[in-house]
């Protein structure tokens, strides 16, 4: 009998207190609303800081229709040449990093009031996350990118392309934009197709439900990531944990639940970018 895949459940918390997020949002009613359309536009592309992301460029460069850069993204684009709207949901008071060839943005209305300052005189557009808004807003899972498929298509667009979205790290790198210590917080390996993936429990959540809408709306929605997205995608009934981080392993442990108890001891084929 085949071994059953392992499979954890984890509940995202998110980032920023009641009050705060209310006071985002009152601030960001003055600027204009994102408008609703039925295939207005051309397929667009989302691209979040994945390390695939540099086999991309070229792609990217002949892009012919709207790009939506996540968060730092924005900047890195900015940096290779690539014209991108910054997109974020995220309520963070650090600056997002950006640069002359971002073009604009498109900002959930619980973003901190920092980022629609540093956008200066560059146009803005916003929305409600179903958060804010239960009978409207926009609905999906714990992240950004999660939010996109209803937002863009009901935004008018024929389809998304997801470049970046790959949910993987290496022991030395995070994202194309930079390090991120808090990248290897409750860090998880996933074995997916014979290849271990170094991934964490937020990217985990996101590419179960990205994985999960890609295939179900696949007429609509392309995967142009590599990583895990791309191992799960492919090998949607076996994927499974092998193993998990000390912090991680920890809390499971103040539940009393001690599955963890074997020593990770490797053997498996460690994805890495190409």
């Amino acid at each position: 009998m085949a071994d059953v895949p392992v499979r954890i459940q984890l509940v995202a918390q998110g980032i920023g207190t009641c009050k705060e997020i209310k006071v985002n949002v009152r601030h960001s009613a003055k600027y204009p609303r994102v408008e609703w359309g039925v295939l207005k536009y051309p397929m667009c592309a989302v691209v979040g800081g994945g390390l695939s992301v540099r086999t991309k460029l070229d792609m990217l460069r002949k892009w012919e229709g709207d790009i939506f850069a996540i968060n730092d993204t924005a900047g890195f684009l900015s940096d290779n040449g690539i014209s991108s709207i910054i997109y974020a949901v995220d309520p963070t008071k650090v600056p997002f990093k950006i640069g002359a060839n971002v073009r604009g943005a498109c900002f959930a209305s619980r973003v901190h009031r920092k980022q629609f300052t540093q956008m200066k005189d560059k146009p803005i557009f916003v929305f409600d996350m179903a958060e804010e808004d239960n009978m409207t807003g926009i609905e999906g899972g714990p992240t950004a990118v999660c939010r996109t498929p209803h937002l863009m298509l009901r935004m008018g667009y024929r389809g998304i392309t997801y470049f970046g979205i790959d949910g993987s790290l290496t022991p030395k790198a995070t994202h194309t934009s930079g390090y991120s210590k808090a990248a290897y917080d409750n860090m998880i390996i996933i074995t997916a197709g014979g290849v271990g993936y170094y991934t964490n429990a937020g990217f985990m959540l996101q590419n179960e439900y990205m994985a999960k809408t890609i295939t179900k709306y696949h007429q609509f929605l392309v995967n142009g990531s590599d990583g895990l997205i791309k191992a799960m995608l492919e090998n949607p009934d076996t994927w499974s944990v092998t193993a998990v981080a000390e912090d991680l392993k920890k809390k499971y442990e103040d539940k009393g639940c001690m599955i963890w108890s074997k020593e990770y001891k490797g053997g498996n084929n460690i994805w890495l970018p190409a």
